[in-house]
Formats: structure tokens, C-alpha cells, sequence
């Protein structure tokens, strides 16, 4: 073998092994499981109706992922839109994205690249998240606050 040959060499792309598709109806009790997952209390919905309309029923007001390997689901994620009056428009806002430990690396970061994808089709001035997803900042990204909840329930 010699020097010029070595130039040639093309290394083979590495594909990974996690996809990324859109949540489906029949993947609801998938969805809820693994948000039990990252949750850790165990606890069901006894009252679904909210979840599927939202998810499923026009006007779609949440849209959700599964990050899967060879066809199971490792991870997920789900996003709202709401209204910014500080940034003038709508905007994507990330509720959860969580993958499970030996695939967060790579599935976490092609959930949130859904989710990006997602804030553009729909014409998003802004895409927001709270919490532990700071790996996830671009270099524009900036703190904006600090969320509050208030239960109404």
C-alpha cells in the first residue's frame, strides 16, 4: 500500500442506530410509560382525553417523538406552542425530552433536532425549554427567566 492510495481511502459513514419518528395514536401508552420512566412515581392518567386531543385532534396543539432502536422506544419528546409578547410571536416550547441512560447521547440530540425542525415548519419565532436541557444551547441561545408553575387542579 502506499501513501497515495491511503488518500484515497473513504471512511464509511457511521450511521446510528437511533431513529426518530413522530408519536402516533396507537403509541400513546408508549409515551405515557416512558414519561413514567423519567417521572419515577409510577403514577397513570386516569383521564386520557385531554392528551389525545391535543396530540391527535385538529386543531393539534402538541406534537411528540419517539426516539427508537431497532423499533423500540428509548426516548421521547414533546413540545407546545404558546405565545411570546417579549418575542412578538409564537413559539415551540419544549416540554420534556428524556432518553433513556445507554442512548441519551445520541437520542436526546435527535429528539431536539425534531423539535427545531418542528419551531420552523411552523413559523416559530422561538424555541424554549427550562431545566436540565442546557447541552442543547446554541450560541445564541440566552436565559430568559426562570418558569414558575402555579397547579390549577
Amino acid at each position: 500500500m502506499t501513501a497515495t492510495s491511503l488518500l484515497f481511502r473513504v471512511p464509511a459513514p457511521v450511521v446510528s442506530p437511533v431513529t426518530v419518528r413522530p408519536v402516533r395514536p396507537e403509541d400513546a401508552s408508549t409515551l405515557l410509560r416512558l414519561a413514567r420512566e423519567v417521572e419515577g412515581d409510577g403514577a397513570s392518567w386516569t383521564d386520557l382525553l385531554e392528551f389525545h386531543e391535543a396530540l391527535f385532534e385538529a386543531p393539534v396543539r402538541a406534537w411528540a417523538w419517539l426516539a427508537c432502536v431497532d423499533e423500540e422506544p428509548v426516548g421521547h419528546a414533546l413540545a407546545t406552542v404558546g405565545f411570546s409578547l417579549r418575542a412578538r410571536g409564537y413559539c415551540l416550547q419544549l416540554d420534556t425530552l428524556h432518553a433513556r441512560k445507554e442512548w441519551a447521547a445520541s437520542a436526546e440530540g435527535f429528539l431536539f433536532d425534531e423539535v427545531r425542525q418542528m419551531a420552523r415548519r411552523l413559523g416559530c419565532v422561538q424555541l424554549e425549554w427550562h431545566g436540565e436541557a442546557s447541552r442543547f444551547d446554541a450560541m445564541d441561545a440566552r436565559r430568559d427567566g426562570v418558569r414558575h408553575v402555579v397547579p390549577m387542579r
